[in-house]
C-alpha cells in the first residue's frame, strides 16, 4: 500500500475534502523550535502555522524537538514528516469531514542524539518563536546544574537553548523571541519564566544573560482547547486508503473547534502571523476571559450533567446528547442558568457563541468522550467549577437555579453510592465517615454538603431542602 510521502503527494491531484501543501512549502526556512511531538500540537499550533503556509502567510516550517527517549518517530522520517489531519464533528449545526496534509514540521531531532543541532536551531535568527507540550509534569523547577548536554528537564533545556541564541545573536533586533507553553497549567508563561529565572541563577550564569532573558524573551501565557483523540483507527485508514490512495501511519484525528489563546500585545502579534488567518487563535492582553468560560460552560456543564448521565444509563456525552430529553435539559442548564452566573464583564455575545460550541461539541459522534472519566475528582472539581456558579447565580438572581441544584444534589448522591471513583484522600475519608453515620439519604447528602474540609464552607446556606 502506497505510504504518504512528498513523492506521493506529488502524484495527487485536486480531490474533493483533501487539503494538498504546495511544492513550494517544502522549500520554506524554519521559523519554530517546537519542544514535544504530540497529538495536541500536531492538531492545534502545528495546523494553524501548515493553514497559514498554504494562503501564502508566515511561510515557516517547524523543527520539533523530541525530548524523551519513549516512543518511535521513524514513521515520521519514512513519510517525510508529513501527516494527514482530519477533522471531523459539527460546527455551526452542520457536519464537518475534511481532510489536511500537514507539511508544517521540516525535521524531528532527537535531543539525547542530535543536541548540537537543537542548539544550532535555537541560535538560527529566523527562528522567533519557541512551543511547548511537555505535560504539566514538564513545567517544574529542579535544582540542575546545567553542565551536561542535554540537560534532565525541559526548563533546563530551554535555558541552555536560551543560552545559545544569547552567545550566538547577543543583542541584535533578531534575537528576539516568543515562547509559548501550551502545557494545562494556570499562567504556564509566567510559571516557565520563573523557573529560567532560578536555573540561571543557581547555574551562575552572567548577569547579562538574565537581563537578554528580560529584554529578548516574551513569555507568553496561553489556553489550548481541542480534542485531538489521537491516532486514525483502522476503518479511517481504509477510508484514506479507498479515497485518497495511500496509508498514514501518523494520522490524527481532531475536533472542528478550536481555540489558543494567547496573552500578548502588539510585539507577539508581529511575531505570530500566522494568527492573522486563524480566527481561532485570540492575541489579547489578558486571557483569563477565555478559561473563565472554558472553566464554567465547557467543564462546568460536564461536571454538572455527569452524574446524572451515568444515573440515566448514558455511557458516553454524545450518547446522552443523542436523546432529546437530556440534550433539551442540558441547553436549558447552560443557557438559562450556567451563562446568567457569569461575570458581567464578559460580553453577552462571547458567552452565546462559546455555549452553542459547546453544545456542537457535545454533540460529536467521532468524540467518545466517557463520563465515567469525567466523574474521576469529582470533589475538587464540584469544589472549583460548579460551587462558585452556585453561589454567583444566587448572588445575581436573588433565587436558586433548579437544575443546577438538582444536578448538583446527583452528584452527591453518587458520591455516596460510589466509594470507588478517584477522589483526594481527605474527601474520600469524609464520604464514608457520613455513610456510616448518617441514616437517611437526605441526611447524608445534607452532611456532606456541610462539610467544611472538603468544599471549604457550609454549602446549606446556599442549597435548601
Amino acid at each position: 500500500m502506497p505510504l504518504l510521502s512528498l513523492s506521493h503527494i506529488k502524484q495527487l491531484s485536486a480531490l474533493p475534502s483533501l487539503s494538498i501543501p504546495h511544492d513550494a512549502q517544502f522549500q520554506l526556512p524554519d521559523k519554530v523550535l517546537q519542544f514535544g511531538t504530540g497529538v495536541l500540537l500536531r492538531g492545534l499550533p502545528d495546523y494553524f502555522i501548515e493553514k497559514a503556509n498554504q494562503k501564502g502567510i508566515f511561510n515557516g516550517r517547524i523543527v520539533v524537538v523530541k525530548s524523551t527517549g519513549n516512543g518511535d518517530v521513524s514513521s515520521f522520517q519514512e513519510q517525510d514528516n508529513l501527516y494527514t489531519l482530519s477533522i471531523r464533528g459539527i460546527k455551526n449545526g452542520q457536519n464537518i469531514n475534511e481532510n489536511i496534509i500537514c507539511s508544517a514540521i521540516s525535521k524531528i531531532l532527537h535531543a539525547n542524539t542530535q543536541w548540537s543541532e537543537v542548539l544550532h536551531s535555537a541560535a538560527n535568527p529566523r527562528i522567533q518563536i519557541i512551543i511547548s507540550n511537555t505535560t504539566e509534569a514538564g513545567l517544574q523547577y529542579l535544582d540542575e546544574k546545567l553542565t551536561h548536554e542535554p540537560s534532565i528537564s525541559f526548563p533546563g533545556k530551554l535555558t541552555q537553548c536560551l543560552y545559545h541564541r544569547y552567545i550566538k545573536l547577543g543583542h541584535a533586533p533578531e534575537s528576539k523571541i516568543v515562547v509559548l507553553p501550551t502545557e494545562l497549567l494556570t499562567d504556564n508563561g509566567f510559571i516557565l519564566k520563573s523557573i529560567i529565572e532560578k536555573l540561571i541563577l543557581f547555574n551562575d550564569y552572567p548577569k547579562s544573560f538574565g537581563e537578554w532573558v528580560n529584554q529578548k524573551v516574551i513569555f507568553c501565557n496561553t489556553l489550548v482547547d481541542r480534542i485531538v483523540p489521537g491516532r486514525l483507527s483502522n476503518e479511517d485508514q481504509q477510508v484514506l486508503l479507498e479515497k485518497y490512495g495511500y496509508t498514514d501511519s501518523n494520522a490524527i484525528m481532531c475536533e472542528p473547534y478550536a481555540l489558543w489563546a494567547i496573552e500578548g500585545g502588539q510585539e507577539v502579534h508581529d511575531l505570530l502571523t500566522f494568527s492573522t488567518v486563524n480566527e481561532e487563535i485570540k492575541i489579547v492582553p489578558d486571557i483569563s476571559q477565555f478559561k473563565e468560560l472554558k472553566l464554567r460552560i465547557l467543564n462546568g456543564s460536564h461536571t454538572l450533567l455527569c452524574a446524572k448521565a451515568i444515573t440515566e444509563g448514558f455511557d458516553t456525552v454524545y450518547l446522552a446528547m443523542s436523546d432529546p430529553i437530556f440534550r433539551k435539559y442540558a441547553e436549558e442548564l447552560i443557557f438559562e442558568e450556567i451563562i446568567p452566573s457569569l461575570p458581567a464583564e464578559i460580553k453577552k455575545e462571547d458567552k452565546l457563541s462559546f455555549a452553542k460550541d459547546v453544545i456542537d461539541r457535545f454533540s460529536n459522534p467521532n468524540i467518545e468522550h466517557k463520563w465515567t472519566s469525567i466523574a474521576v475528582q469529582y470533589p475538587m472539581k464540584l469544589t472549583i467549577r460548579l460551587l462558585p456558579l452556585l453561589k454567583s447565580y444566587i448572588q445575581a438572581t436573588g433565587v436558586s437555579p433548579t437544575k443546577m441544584v438538582e444536578c448538583i444534589k446527583e452528584v452527591l448522591h453518587f458520591l455516596l453510592k460510589n466509594e470507588n471513583i478517584s477522589m483526594d484522600d481527605i474527601s474520600k475519608a469524609a464520604i464514608n465517615k457520613i455513610n456510616l453515620s448518617s441514616s437517611s439519604t437526605e441526611e447524608k447528602v445534607k452532611n456532606l454538603l456541610k462539610d467544611k474540609t472538603i468544599w471549604g464552607e457550609d454549602f446549606t446556606q446556599w442549597i435548601k431542602f
